[in-house]
């Protein structure tokens, strides 16, 4: 079966239409990620806190709680219809210190030595596999908002310019045929 596409006047393919649910599903997205960031903050902070620490949980910590500053703006900027995208590279540098700290969990908490790791000797086995959990949440949602808002920061950097390429391809060349007129001979 042929593929029909919507064109414009001129016959070239039609300028992207925005889909209704793209800036809620970024609003949704970046909520989850908030509150990952929230829960993965509280547990490092608590752990540091009450009991002896490593550079993974200064690590997540540090991560987290930057994180969940950088975000709260982010929960309300895809509401605007100003906004443009431009989250994607913030998320993009955030996706990778995600990565990183999910690598760091599952390192320490993977492998039956639980107890012993981040921070040694607490026996709360079921907060760290939390921490891992979450990490992994916050890792990925940083992802599925990279994308989102790459193809949102895609879309509006490309709106308006569909017309004027189509204007550029069609154009007609303008007359420049000149015309010489030669005066009339009378005879007398």
């Amino acid at each position: 079966m042929a593929r029909v596409h919507a064109t414009n006047d001129y016959g070239t393919a039609a300028a992207p239409r925005s889909n209704k649910l793209h800036r809620p599903l970024i609003l949704a997205n970046h909520f989850l990620h908030w509150s990952s960031s929230v829960i993965v903050m509280s547990i490092s902070a608590y752990f540091v806190a009450k009991f002896s620490h490593n550079t993974h949980l200064i690590y997540w910590l540090t991560i987290a709680a930057i994180d969940t500053l950088l975000y709260l703006p982010a929960l309300f900027l895809p509401a605007m219809r100003s906004y443009k995208g431009y989250f994607a590279p913030a998320a993009w540098v955030f996706s990778y210190l995600w990565l990183t700290a999910y690598i760091f969990a599952a390192q320490d908490y993977n492998f039956g030595r639980c107890a012993y790791l981040s921070p040694a000797f607490v026996n709360k086995c079921s907060m760290k596999q939390t921490i891992q959990a979450f990490t992994f949440i916050a890792f990925f949602t940083n992802l599925v908002g990279q994308i989102l808002e790459g193809r949102l920061w895609d879309r509006q950097r490309f709106k308006g310019t569909h017309a004027l390429d189509a204007d550029k391809t069609h154009a007609t060349a303008p007359a420049t045929a000149t015309t010489t007129t030669t005066a009339p001979t009378t005879a007398v």
